[in-house]
């Protein structure tokens, strides 16, 4: 449920025109947050994915379908941008969408699965 409310803000989000966002001086400011953003998206979608009922190819490989869910949707995320008045679709905006997913899939892989049972797949016995 949680990833689906943080699709649908990272979608009204992207609905406003870039007027009504202040400039920021430092480079690359606008390339981390798309890197945060979608860090958090694929936390959400990781967490979605493994505690699914059934059993499936997105439960069956959950770090790669959440890789692949991202940035699937930062893909279209800018797509949509194209659309609205003084946006831009870029490619590096996307880039920097896929990075962030990966980048939290390789915490979750290393790191969170290890320490933390939320994170960890649920098996049930056969």
């Amino acid at each position: 449920m949680l990833f689906f409310l943080f699709l649908a803000a990272i979608f009204i989000e992207s609905s406003f025109p870039a007027e009504t966002y202040p400039e920021v001086e430092i480079v690359g400011a606008d390339k981390l947050v798309h890197i945060g953003v979608y860090g958090l998206l694929a936390f959400f979608c990781y967490l979605s994915l493994i505690h699914r009922e059934k059993v499936s190819l997105f439960k069956m490989y959950p770090l790669i379908m959440t890789v692949v869910i991202c940035s699937i949707y930062g893909a279209s995320d800018e797509i949509h941008q194209f659309f609205v008045p003084n946006r831009d679709a870029e490619m590096w905006d996307w880039v920097a969408d896929t990075a962030g997913a990966l980048i939290a899939v390789i915490i979750i892989r290393y790191y969170l699965r290890k320490k933390y049972k939320m994170f960890k797949l649920n098996e049930k016995p056969a």
